[in-house]
């Protein structure tokens, strides 16, 4: 399923296997750069940080929410 949504820095996103991700950059050539929050039960994600085409980026996560607004908020 494809979801149409802008990303942001800052943006907490995660996937099906519980793998949580902040958006750190998306670059010029839609290259989406991101750090792990929280590793996946399986323990396949072994990486800190990656990167991955927006368009990958957006079929396997989800956008949660934003951290940098959450902060601003409290």
């Amino acid at each position: 399923m494809m979801h149409d949504f802008q990303l942001a820095r800052g943006d907490v996103c995660g996937d099906p296997t519980g793998l949580s991700v902040r958006v750190e950059d998306v670059d010029i050539h839609d290259y989406v750069h991101f750090s792990v929050i929280e590793s996946s039960d399986s323990g396949d994600d072994e990486a800190e940080s990656g990167q991955m085409s927006h368009v990958a980026f957006i079929h396997r996560f989800t956008k949660l929410g934003n951290m940098s607004a959450d902060r601003k908020a409290a």
